[in-house]
């Protein structure tokens, strides 16, 4: 059996210059022209729909951080009603020995405009 080798001589053209197709920039500048403006449209679309999602997040954010407000505050209002019930401050009050006021001991002022 017989092996034949080929033996390949790489061709040096540094010389040869290409020409430029004039046609086919043409072509590439009316692709580039018709698909630009559709490009800028998608993205402002989808920048406006990004927009849009990340608002109403923020949307919602706000309103659970009301509602979370608006339910501390209830509480707040009612620890503030019953620390300043009078039922507790009769309560502390006999704690420190103080006792309701006789009658004759509570006098009522008015106040007169000053000239």
């Amino acid at each position: 059996m017989s092996a034949g080798y080929a033996q390949f001589k790489r061709v040096e053209n540094t010389r040869v210059a290409r020409e430029r197709d004039g046609r086919r920039g043409k072509e590439l500048a009316a692709l580039v022209a018709a698909v630009l403006p559709i490009a800028f449209a998608l993205l402002a679309y989808t920048r406006f729909h990004i927009q849009t999602v990340q608002t109403g997040y923020a949307i919602d954010r706000d309103r659970r951080a009301v509602a979370r407000l608006l339910e501390d505050r209830q509480k707040l209002l009612a620890r503030l009603a019953s620390a300043t019930s009078p039922a507790r401050t009769a309560r502390y009050a006999s704690r420190f020995g103080f006792v309701p006021p006789r009658t004759g001991q509570i006098y009522a002022f008015t106040a007169e405009p000053r000239p």
